[in-house]
């Protein structure tokens, strides 16, 4: 019963170091670096502000006017 219950505890504490570096991996690669060194892109969603709604109406009468 013993040893059933040291293996379990090493199955638990193998499982909490394997989380534990999958958390770091992920922080890592949240902050735009990876484990290899390698650094990830990051994209700027932050673009400029929304068309007007006169833009629009300026493309639309470019468009009907090619017609």
């Amino acid at each position: 019963m013993q040893q059933q219950n040291d293996d379990y505890i090493l199955d638990l504490e193998d499982k909490v170091r394997s989380l534990k570096a999958r958390i770091r991996e992920m922080k890592l690669i949240l902050n735009g670096e990876r484990h290899d060194g390698k650094i990830e892109r990051k994209l700027d969603v932050h673009g400029g502000p929304p068309p007007t709604h006169s833009d629009i109406d300026n493309l639309k009468a470019k468009l009907l006017n090619r017609k």
